[in-house]
């Protein structure tokens, strides 16, 4: 008896070279910095943003003699999708039933095998042929300690197929493609790829600096130096500066982005409501102790 009851062959082979692009996933390329798997569990509980970006780039399409295999397996696998004749269904699910009846840790007789293998064929009739394979009754062996029900043979069988579902997707998609023409793709100058090298390099530097100015605010951008609790505007504003002195570093570039901010917003809140606008606002501030007039 063949391997495949339905067909008389068994199903078609997959060379390793069309079950490579079977699998494949793609390349990544990485921008930003990278954290190992407890940074990254501390950010996500957190709710931080990931620190970098990573871009998956589609596979290339496959060569031309992939493409032709996939084209040349595709109606073999269709086909074992189809639904078999009740006959050959008959003969498969009996085989399967007797077979697991000598295996099982309860066996009915085989006259009771035989009459839930008629069942089995009667509500198991749409499924793929490909399911009737003899591949099947082995799973069945090693997956079954007691004879199961004949719903319980059906998810089974139902669960064989959905691999090879899974498969005739891909090799359609494979089989649809045009080749991947290598030789004819762009040739690139040395100075062409030395630009496209600098423009990558460029855009990665960027967002690593952006990363770090955010981590910076992140730290930062929130501190209250004692005494200035709850204030807010202008009051806030004049605590930070008292408090500038003490300050150095990261600390103290940020304090004066958020003095300068604070400020900008007092002034044009002030500017909305008519009001005029507080003196903090009519001064700009180098921070370093001395003060400009800002012109009218």
């Amino acid at each position: 008896m063949s391997n495949i009851v339905t067909t008389g062959t068994r199903l078609p082979t997959i060379s390793r070279d069309l079950n490579d692009a079977l699998t494949a996933r793609g390349s990544e390329t990485r921008f930003g910095p990278t954290e190992s798997a407890e940074e990254r569990m501390a950010r996500m509980r957190r709710g931080d943003p990931a620190p970098g970006m990573v871009i998956r780039i589609h596979p290339d399409r496959p060569p031309a003699r992939v493409i032709a295999e996939a084209q040349n397996i595709l109606p073999a696998l269709e086909a074992a999708m189809m639904p078999a004749s009740s006959r050959v269904v008959l003969e498969a699910a009996e085989r399967m039933l007797i077979s697991l009846n000598g295996a099982v840790a309860n066996p009915f007789s085989v006259d009771a095998a035989r009459a839930r293998a008629c069942l089995l064929a009667d509500v198991a009739q749409d499924l793929p042929s490909g399911v009737w394979d003899q591949s099947t009754d082995r799973a069945l062996l090693r997956a079954c300690k007691f004879m199961p029900s004949v719903a319980e043979l059906v998810e089974l069988l139902e669960a064989q197929i959905q691999p090879l579902r899974d498969k005739i997707a891909k090799v359609r998609m494979i089989a649809a493609s045009g080749p991947d023409r290598t030789e004819e793709r762009e040739r690139l100058t040395p100075e062409e790829i030395e630009r496209r090298r600098k423009i990558l390099a460029d855009h990665k530097a960027e967002l690593e600096a952006q990363t770090r100015e955010e981590d910076r605010i992140r730290k930062h951008g929130n501190h209250t130096p004692a005494g200035a609790e709850g204030l807010t505007g202008l009051d806030l504003a004049n605590a930070l500066k008292r408090a500038l002195p003490a300050m150095s570093g990261d600390l103290r570039d940020v304090t004066e982005q958020r003095i300068a901010m604070l400020e900008q917003n007092a002034a044009l809140i002030a500017q909305l409501s008519g009001e005029k606008p507080a003196e903090n606002s009519q001064k700009e501030h180098d921070f370093s102790g001395a003060e400009t007039a800002v012109l009218a």
